[in-house]
């Protein structure tokens, strides 16, 4: 005697696909474990940064880093196989998150690093 299955098994919703193109994972060169950028590093924003609605006491939409706008990072991290840093920009009072290739060192763009 077989018994009926009493929970039916949920149907799938989404599924996660990678795709090569957009990312790369894994270890090695250009991997998780690569930080091209170092606390107190000089860094320049390559993007502009807008207030999705996650920043507290700025409006939804208002720039909070513009291109070109100079930074130190504070930190670094991985999540998912891509670089992360927080980044502070003092002229506009923002700790903004960035990615490694939303931004380029500082010295390359003419400005000079601060002292550590």
């Amino acid at each position: 005697m077989s018994h009926p299955n009493a929970r039916p098994r949920p149907a799938t919703i989404a599924r996660v696909v990678h795709d090569p193109r957009r990312r790369r994972l894994g270890r090695g060169p250009g991997g998780a474990d690569h930080h091209e950028f170092k606390p107190r590093d000089a860094v320049c924003s390559l993007t502009r940064v807008t207030n999705d609605g996650i920043y507290p006491h700025r409006d939804i939409g208002e720039t909070l880093v513009n291109r070109g706008d100079i930074g130190v990072v504070r930190e670094s991290w991985s999540f998912l196989g891509e670089a992360y840093y927080t980044v502070e920009f003092f002229a506009r009072a923002a700790v903004v998150i960035l990615r490694g290739q939303e931004m380029a060192r500082a010295a390359s763009h003419g400005s000079v690093r601060p002292a550590p």
